[in-house]
C-alpha cells in the first residue's frame, strides 16, 4: 500500500467556525447562527436516529452502569432550567427535534419550582398548588422527548421557597430555599412528598400515564445540592445571633434531635462521659517560639512581601496587649495579590492525628478581616487550616483548632495576611499548642437535655467519641430524610426508575450518605462567577478568565473523578459548564467528554440547556446557557457520539478506595476546604487511572497504598488522552481524535496517529470522528470540528474578568482561527499518482454542504 501525502489546510468557516481572542473584546469575528429549529439529517454529521421510547425501555441501575432493553446506555444530557422548561409548544415542536440532532438524550428539569423567574410550577402565595397551564405545557415538552427518544431527569426539591400560605411558620426567614432544614422538619418532608405527588403522579393527557410509571423517567433526584454535613462545616446550622442561618423553631428542632438521639445511644449521663472520654489531660508546650514578641520581631518570624508589595514589620512598646512588647505590620504599598504579604513564624512541627489549639491577640487601624492559615512551608504548600480573624480598633483574641493529617518536622509555618490593604495590624500573645480536649463540659447531662449540639468551629476541642457522635448525628439524620423519600418515590408513587439523593459532595462523610442511593451524581464548573459583594448581581462579578487546559491539579476533571463514584452503582454529572465568557471555554466538551468516557461515568448534563423563555435570538444570554451558543454546541455531534458509543476506551482496571467508618466520622478533623476537601490520595491519579470507591465500612482505609501523584503531562492508563498542562489536551482513539488548547504551541502533533499539525494561530478545540465505524484516516466520512471563542457584539469588557451587565447584542460573533493538517491519504492500486484526492466539503451551520 502506498502512502502520500496531502496538505490540507482547515481553515475557518469550513464546519463551525471558530475563534479565540487573547484580548477582549473580539474585534474581527464573523456571525454564526446554529438555527434553533435545525433537525435535519445531513451525511456529515453523526446520525442520532429517533427511537420513540417504549415500555421496554425503563431505565435500571445495574451493576455501575445503567441499563435499558438489556442494553448499556449512557446519557449525554443537558439542563432545562426555570422558563426553559415551559416553552410554548410550538416552541417545543423545533426544540426537541433539535436537542436529538445534537446528540442529547437526556433532560434534566431543574429550578421548575423557583420564585423568581416568570414562569414556575409553585409561584404564588402559597406554592401547594401546580399552576396547570405550566403543568401542561411540561408534559407536552416530555411527550415530544418521548417520541424524539429523549430521556428525563426529575428533580423534586430545588429552589421552592416556603411561605405562610403554605402553613410554614416563620417561612420570610427561613433563607436558601429551606436547605438543610427541608431535611429533618417533618412538614416540610410532608410538603416534599406532596409535590411528588402532585409532580410526579398526575397522568400526563399526552402519553396517558403518570410520570412516575413512565418508562420516558430515567432518573429521580430528591433534593439539590442540600448536604447538613456542609451546613455544619460553615456555621449555618446555628441561629442567626450566632452568625448561623436557622430560625429558633429550627435551631430547637435540631437540638431536640440531637437530644433524643443521644438518648437512643445511651443510658445515662455516666455512660456518655465513660463513651466520651477525654483525649489528653491539659494543653502541651508551645509549638511558637516567642509568640509575645519580647525578644525581636525576627528569627522564626519573617515577613514576606512580593509581587510588588511594601512592607515592614517592628516591635511596639506602645499597647501590647500583654508583656511590654506586640509586633507591629505596616503596609504601604499593597501587592498584584493580598497574600503579598505575610507575616509568619516557619520551622513548627506537629504530629499526625494530633489537635492542636492556635491563639492570639489581633487589632487594626479599623475593621478588617485578616486571614489566618497553618500549611506547609515548602511544596506542594499544602493548608491543614485557615481562618478569617475579624480584627479591630481594640485588641480581640481568637482562637481555632486544626488536627494535623500528617506528621512535619520543621516545615510547617503559621501565617498572617495583611496585604489586602494599606495601614497597620498588631499581633501578640500567640501561641499553638496541642490541645486538651475533654468529653462532657461540666454542668451537660442526657437527663437535662443539656450536651451541646458543637458547632463545626468548637468540635475539634473535644474528644475524638465526641466527634464521632457529631458527624454520625449528621449522617444519621441525612440517610432517614433520603430512606423515607425513596421509600415514599418507590412504594406509595411507583417510582420505577433509580433515585439520588442529593449532588452536594464534600467528602466522604457525604459520600457515604449518597453510596446507599441507587446512583451517585456531582457538579463541578470550571470559572463559575464570583460575586463579591452581592449575591447574583446582574453588575458586580467577575470571572478569572483562565483555561482549564493548564490547571496543573487537573481543575474540575480530578475533582469530579477522583473517588467520587462508586463501585457498584452508576454516576452521573448533572451540572457541568465552563462559564460564559470564559475565552476558553470550548475546551470543557472535549476535556468532559474523553474523561468521562475513561472513567466510565453513566450520565453528563451540561448546565444548562435553556434558562429563559428566548430560543431564537442570536445572542448569548447568560453565564450558562449553551442552546445560542455556537462554541459549545458545535462540538456537541462530534463528542456526544463518541461518549455516547464509547469511542473512546474506558479504562482497563481501577483503583477501589476502601475507608473505614472512623475515617468517615472523624473526616471532619482533617479540616481543610469543604468544597476540595483533603482527600488522602492524590487526584490527579485520576488523569491517568479509573478511581472509584469499594466501601465507607471497611475494616481498614487502603487509600495510603495508592501511587504518588502523577507528574504532567498526564497520560490515560488506555494511552487515549494526553494532557500536557503547559497547554495541550490530546484524545487519540481508534475512532475519534481531538486537541484543544494553545495549538500554535504544538506544531508537529500528531491527530489520530496520522495527521500532523503543520499550523495554528491560537486556541481551540479540534475533533475528528468516523462516521463510518472506521478509524478516522480510512474512513469514508469523517467530520472535523473546529470551534474556540464565542461572543456577543459589542461586548461590553471592563479589562479581562467582567462585563458587567454590558452582554452586547445580536449576533453573535466568532473570531478566525486558522489550523493547518498534513492528511494521509491511502490508495489501493499500487500507483499514488492514480489516486484521487479526497474531498475536503465545508458545511453551514446545519451540517449542508455549502462547498467542495
Amino acid at each position: 500500500m502506498i502512502r502520500p501525502t496531502i496538505l490540507l489546510a482547515l481553515v475557518l468557516r469550513l464546519l463551525f467556525p471558530a475563534s479565540v481572542a487573547q484580548a477582549q473584546p473580539i474585534t474581527d469575528g464573523f456571525p454564526f447562527y446554529m438555527p434553533p429549529a435545525d433537525s435535519a439529517t445531513r451525511a456529515f454529521l453523526p446520525h442520532f436516529p429517533v427511537h420513540e421510547i417504549g415500555d421496554a425501555d425503563f431505565v435500571s441501575a445495574v451493576g455501575h452502569q445503567f441499563y435499558r432493553h438489556g442494553e448499556p446506555i449512557r446519557f449525554w444530557g443537558a439542563n432545562m432550567v426555570a422558563d426553559g422548561a415551559f416553552p410554548m409548544p410550538s416552541q417545543t415542536n423545533m426544540i426537541v427535534p433539535r436537542m436529538r440532532k445534537m446528540g442529547l438524550n437526556l433532560v434534566r428539569f431543574h429550578h421548575i419550582d423557583n420564585p423568581w423567574s416568570t414562569y414556575s410550577l409553585v409561584k404564588g402565595a402559597s406554592t401547594r398548588q401546580l399552576d396547570p397551564t405550566l403543568l401542561d405545557r411540561m408534559e407536552y415538552l416530555i411527550f415530544k422527548l418521548k417520541k424524539e427518544g429523549i430521556h428525563v431527569n426529575m428533580n423534586l426539591h430545588v429552589s421552592r421557597t416556603f411561605t405562610e400560605a403554605d402553613g410554614v411558620a416563620g417561612a420570610d426567614s427561613i433563607v436558601d430555599f429551606g436547605k438543610g432544614v427541608t431535611l429533618f422538619d417533618p412538614y416540610l418532608i410532608q410538603l416534599q412528598k406532596e409535590y411528588a405527588q402532585q409532580l410526579l403522579g398526575h397522568v400526563n393527557p399526552y402519553t396517558g400515564r403518570a410520570l412516575a410509571q413512565d418508562p420516558v423517567l430515567a432518573m429521580v433526584e430528591i433534593a439539590n445540592e442540600n448536604s447538613l454535613y456542609y451546613l455544619w462545616r460553615n456555621g449555618s446550622l446555628q441561629g442567626f445571633p450566632r452568625g448561623g442561618k436557622l430560625i429558633a423553631r429550627h435551631v430547637s428542632m435540631l437540638d431536640n434531635l440531637w437530644t433524643q438521639w443521644l438518648g437512643e445511644r445511651y443510658a445515662s449521663t455516666e455512660a456518655l462521659a465513660i463513651a466520651w472520654g477525654s483525649d489528653a489531660q491539659g494543653e502541651g508546650a508551645d509549638v511558637i517560639v516567642d509568640g509575645g514578641f519580647e525578644a525581636s520581631v525576627g528569627g522564626r518570624w519573617q515577613l514576606e512581601q512580593h509581587g510588588g508589595a511594601v512592607a515592614s514589620v517592628a516591635q511596639d512598646l506602645a499597647m501590647p496587649y500583654e508583656g511590654t512588647k506586640a509586633a507591629r505590620v505596616t503596609v504601604t504599598t499593597v501587592g498584584t495579590e493580598d497574600w503579598r504579604v505575610q507575616f509568619k513564624q516557619i520551622g513548627m512541627s506537629v504530629q499526625k492525628d494530633t489537635t492542636y489549639t492556635v491563639r492570639f491577640a489581633l487589632r487594626a487601624e479599623h475593621e478588617r478581616s485578616i486571614p489566618v492559615g497553618i500549611q506547609l512551608n515548602v511544596d506542594p504548600w499544602t493548608v491543614y487550616s485557615s481562618y478569617a480573624a475579624a480584627a479591630g480598633a481594640t485588641w480581640r483574641t481568637f482562637e481555632f483548632t486544626f488536627t494535623a493529617p500528617a506528621t512535619v518536622v520543621g516545615d510547617l509555618r503559621l501565617s498572617f495576611t495583611a496585604g489586602a490593604e494599606t495601614g497597620s495590624l498588631w499581633l501578640d500573645a500567640v501561641s499553638v499548642r496541642r490541645a486538651g480536649r475533654a468529653g462532657l463540659d461540666e454542668g451537660e447531662t442526657l437527663e437535662a437535655g443539656t450536651v451541646r449540639r458543637l458547632p463545626y468551629s468548637d468540635v475539634l476541642k473535644y474528644s475524638t467519641a465526641r466527634l464521632h457522635d457529631t458527624t454520625e448525628f449528621l449522617v444519621d439524620l441525612q440517610n432517614r430524610y433520603y430512606d423515607e423519600m425513596a421509600a415514599f418515590l418507590k412504594n406509595d408513587l411507583g417510582v420505577q426508575v433509580p433515585i439520588t439523593g442529593t449532588n452536594w459532595n464534600f467528602g466522604i462523610v457525604d459520600l457515604a450518605v449518597q453510596s446507599r442511593m441507587d446512583y451517585v451524581d456531582n457538579h463541578s464548573y470550571w470559572d463559575h462567577p464570583s460575586f463579591p459583594n452581592e449575591p447574583w448581581s446582574s453588575t458586580d462579578w467577575t470571572i478569572s478568565n483562565t483555561p482549564m487546559v493548564r490547571a496543573t491539579d487537573g481543575g474540575t476533571i480530578s475533582r469530579l473523578m477522583a473517588g467520587i463514584a462508586p463501585a457498584d452503582k452508576p454516576y452521573t454529572i448533572s451540572e457541568y459548564n465552563h462559564a460564559f465568557p470564559n475565552r476558553y471555554q470550548a475546551e470543557g466538551v472535549l476535556a468532559l467528554g474523553a474523561y468521562a468516557s475513561f472513567q466510565d461515568v453513566d450520565g453528563i448534563m451540561f448546565f444548562d440547556y435553556n434558562g429563559s423563555t428566548d430560543w431564537t435570538t442570536d445572542r448569548i444570554a447568560s453565564y450558562f446557557s449553551i442552546h445560542r451558543n455556537p462554541a459549545m454546541m458545535s462540538l456537541m455531534p462530534s463528542v456526544a457520539y463518541a461518549y455516547r458509543n464509547g469511542l473512546i476506551r474506558e479504562a482497563y482496571m481501577s483503583y477501589v478506595a476502601e475507608y473505614s467508618r472512623d475515617d468517615v466520622l472523624g473526616y471532619p478533623a482533617l479540616g481543610g476546604n469543604a468544597w476540595e476537601g483533603p482527600w488522602m490520595f492524590p487526584r490527579q491519579l485520576a488523569l491517568e487511572h479509573r478511581i472509584v470507591t469499594g466501601s465507607y465500612d471497611a475494616p481498614e482505609s487502603n487509600v495510603g497504598s495508592f501511587p504518588a501523584a502523577p507528574t504532567p503531562p498526564f497520560e490515560s492508563s488506555t494511552g487515549e488522552i494526553r494532557w500536557d498542562t503547559d497547554g495541550l489536551l490530546s484524545v487519540n482513539s481508534w475512532a475519534f481524535a481531538g486537541v484543544t488548547g494553545f495549538l500554535q504551541d504544538y506544531i508537529g502533533a500528531e491527530l489520530a496517529g496520522y495527521a500532523v499539525l503543520e499550523s495554528a494561530n491560537g486556541f481551540g478545540t479540534l475533533t475528528w470522528v468516523n462516521l463510518d465505524g472506521e478509524p478516522p484516516v480510512y474512513s469514508g466520512r469523517s467530520l472535523f470540528t473546529l470551534s474556540s471563542t464565542a461572543q456577543n457584539t459589542g461586548m461590553g469588557w471592563d479589562g479581562t474578568t467582567t462585563v458587567h451587565n454590558n452582554w452586547g447584542s445580536p449576533p453573535t460573533l466568532m473570531q478566525p482561527l486558522r489550523v493547518e493538517l498534513l492528511l494521509p491519504f491511502f490508495v489501493t492500486s499500487g500507483k499514488a499518482e492514480s489516486a484521487e484526492a479526497p474531498l475536503l466539503h465545508a458545511l453551514d451551520a446545519t451540517g449542508e454542504i455549502t462547498r467542495t
